[in-house]
């Protein structure tokens, strides 16, 4: 299921371009994201790593963008883990995929959350994310590039919007991405409130699964998602190597 789930989640959001050297899937676009600019290893390692180490670095260099790894967990990538660090790649945000099993009952109380469109959400995501820095031009390619069932939804205190997030579900798995909460506005359950309507819409679709990733670091996220009924599937990190 964690392989299941990870090739899922590279679907569901997708890079301009990728190309698989030998089993290592490099993914470009245009910098925007380590998870759609980085190489994802799904097997074991395998053999012959410091070529194919060099072949990426390559690439990402050739497109003026700085190598990045993510390593999984379930791919057995300590002697890779330990060559990228010999080259001098950094270690960043040890995080965590965590899932969570949907049954096809009903929630007993559906908070209110309203459908956006992608116009509209992209306002309110930058909004709470960056105190109202513009849309970005990429990320709202990346979103336009998303060929799974896709719901925006915001949830609103007094006709504002206080928090969003995203459903995308492809192959009966609904995963949760970009969700956020105003700084000003967290702890009063906005962000349960989304994710609840999330998975009662990917109930309604005929969902079985659902998952999220959440930087190990973030211990309310992990434990609002634990409380939902989420568990720890696997970990990944990523290496950063610098031009």
């Amino acid at each position: 299921m964690q392989r299941v789930v990870e090739e899922i989640s590279l679907k569901a959001w997708p890079a301009f371009e990728t190309i698989n050297h030998r089993g290592w899937l490099m993914r470009f676009a245009d910098g925007y994201t380590k998870r759609a600019n980085s190489v994802s290893v799904l097997d074991e390692i395998g053999l012959d790593i410091e070529e194919k180490i060099t072949y990426c670095e390559s690439q990402y260099r050739a497109r003026k963008q700085n190598p990045i790894f993510r390593l999984l967990s379930f791919t057995k990538p300590e002697v890779l883990d330990e060559r990228l660090a010999t080259r001098g790649y950094q270690l960043i945000e040890p995080s965590l995929v965590m899932g969570l099993r949907l049954s096809e009952r009903s929630l007993n109380i559906l908070p209110t959350i309203s459908q956006e469109t992608l116009n509209d959400w992209l306002v309110a995501y930058h909004n709470l994310k960056a105190l109202g820095e513009q849309p970005s031009t990429i990320h709202r390619m990346i979103l336009t590039a998303i060929k799974s069932e896709i719901l925006f939804v915001s949830f609103k205190q007094n006709q504002e919007i206080v928090a969003c997030g995203i459903g995308i579900l492809e192959s009966g798995c609904l995963g949760i991405f970009d969700l956020v909460t105003s700084p000003l506005q967290r702890r009063h359950g906005y962000a349960t409130a989304i994710i609840q309507g999330l998975l009662q819409w990917g109930i309604d679709k005929g969902a079985y699964f659902s998952y999220i990733q959440v930087v190990q670091a973030n211990t309310p996220g992990r434990n609002l998602y634990e409380k939902l009924g989420y568990e720890p599937m696997y970990k990944y990190w990523y290496r950063v190597g610098y031009i």
